[in-house]
């Protein structure tokens, strides 16, 4: 009898010390914080001449900033930039547009931002850039040319000591002539790479060594534009 009775406490033992372990290991249930996503942005499209908007005079027009929604976002702030004069203006908002007074004949480019209240992370969209129309423009200014590789701020792995810059420039009119390739380890001082009819040009590179490039676009219409200063590094 005292066996069976102390088997029978130890299997109790044994259950209650189950359902006390089991109980402790439960954890409370916590809140994930979401992170906001990039926007996806509509209008004005990218590399584009927008036509569309409320004339406001002969030197401005009234253009609607248009993007998607982003998931996980509470607000964006808007950042357009004139590119003739480099004026940055920056516009914190809820909706996912936006009516903005800009200069007629002028190019710009614009992103957005993505904001949460729940998250300290943003997301950035991609960058846009566009021409405003004018009236009796009939010939227009390069787009800025845009680094295809290496990828700006990137880590790249060099063949054979050598690098081929690759890059992309539109225009509006289609009469993209030629480009002059500036390329150094300054980015003050800057070498003059020479005239090139394609979009890309092979230099030399050392390992362990930061490069700065810019492309200069020029037009049949001797028009011309510069793009930012990319670099990369060589791994």
């Amino acid at each position: 009898m005292n066996l069976k009775y102390n088997l029978l406490s130890l299997v109790f033992l044994i259950f209650l010390s189950s359902c006390n372990s089991d109980s402790s290991e439960v954890q409370p249930p916590q809140n994930v914080i979401e992170d906001p996503v990039s926007a996806l942005l509509v209008f004005p499209e990218n590399n584009t001449e927008c036509n569309e908007g409320t004339v406001v005079n002969e030197t401005q027009s009234k253009v609607t900033f248009l993007w998607n929604a982003s998931e996980h976002t509470d607000s964006y702030e808007l950042v357009l930039t004139n590119k003739e004069t480099v004026e940055i203006s920056n516009f914190d908002l809820i909706d996912n547009s936006y009516e903005i007074t800009i200069e007629r004949g002028t190019s710009y480019e614009w992103y957005v931002i993505s904001k949460s209240q729940e998250s300290q992370e943003t997301a950035k969209s991609e960058t846009y850039q566009f021409f405003n129309a004018a009236p009796g423009i009939v010939n227009h200014v390069p787009f800025s040319a845009e680094a295809i590789t290496p990828e700006n701020n990137s880590i790249f792995t060099a063949i054979s000591g050598n690098v081929t810059l690759k890059w992309e420039a539109t225009d509006i009119d289609n009469d993209i002539k030629d480009y002059e390739v500036f390329f150094g380890v300054n980015k003050e001082e800057l070498e003059n790479k020479g005239v090139q009819s394609v979009s890309n040009l092979e230099v030399d590179v050392v390992s362990g060594t930061t490069y700065y490039w810019r492309i200069k676009t020029n037009d049949e219409k001797n028009n011309t534009s510069t793009s930012e200063l990319f670099s990369f590094t060589i791994n």
